[in-house]
């Protein structure tokens, strides 16, 4: 084999190693897309490259008389510092964002908004409680209801809670310690990860609080895990 042969195979080679592991992942979140009730007909699908990685992808699907297909995507997202964490093993303060299919029920921000699920206006008020000891853990609460916990502040400074969509993770039926506070919203920017959250820039996530239809019993695919 020439060189130049020999030069072009290995680039080949390379291109088709990139592409299937690119490819690994986003056909397994599509395969979660059939294992969803069949009353949920939105869906928002999170991709990465890898456990580890922190960089993402985010694809709105909607079902149509049984089939689903794209309507939107790929919007750059970030996900965990740590990357995702498989069904079961995401931790407190990990910084891994969880795997699996989540329900989305509610959306928030700083200032009223016309969506067509509900949303809560956040008050400087509001904590979401992350202390894992507390009966309140993973809620949304007021800080007199609060004290001595520890919490996060839902209206931050820094605005990456100014719209957001609330991943409903560990919310149901609530494992002290099992993470808390996962949502989707507004990133610092597309190199910096967050702690376990899925962000993207605010004109995606406001685009996706409007597309989002309770009435369609919207649901969150993260990862390539499959419950």
């Amino acid at each position: 084999m020439g060189k130049k042969s020999l030069a072009l195979f290995l680039l080949f080679s390379l291109f088709m190693l990139t592409g299937c592991r690119h490819q690994r992942p986003w056909q397994s979140s599509q395969d979660c897309l059939l294992r969803l009730p069949m009353e949920s007909r939105q869906a928002v699908v999170v991709t990465n490259d890898g456990l580890s990685s922190s960089g993402a992808a985010i694809h709105l699907f909607e079902r149509e008389n049984g089939t689903w297909r794209p309507v939107d995507g790929p919007i750059a997202a970030v996900v965990g510092r740590n990357g995702l964490a498989q069904p079961g093993e995401k931790l407190e303060g990990d910084g891994r964002t969880p795997t699996g299919t989540f329900l989305l029920e509610r959306g928030f921000g700083y200032e009223p908004l016309q969506t067509k699920m509900p949303y809560i206006v956040l008050t400087p008020d509001m904590i979401w409680i992350d202390d894992p000891s507390s009966p309140l853990y993973n809620t949304l609460t007021m800080k007199e209801e609060g004290l001595g916990l520890s919490h996060e502040i839902m209206r931050r400074t820094d605005d990456l809670y100014k719209y957001g969509i609330v991943i409903e993770y560990n919310t149901k039926a609530t494992l002290p310690g099992a993470g808390s506070a996962i949502f989707f919203h507004i990133w610092r920017n597309g190199e910096t990860p967050t702690s376990g959250c899925v962000a993207a820039a605010e004109i995606d996530i406001l685009r996706i609080l409007h597309w989002l239809d309770p009435m369609q019993h919207p649901m969150a695919v993260i990862g390539d895990v499959c419950p």
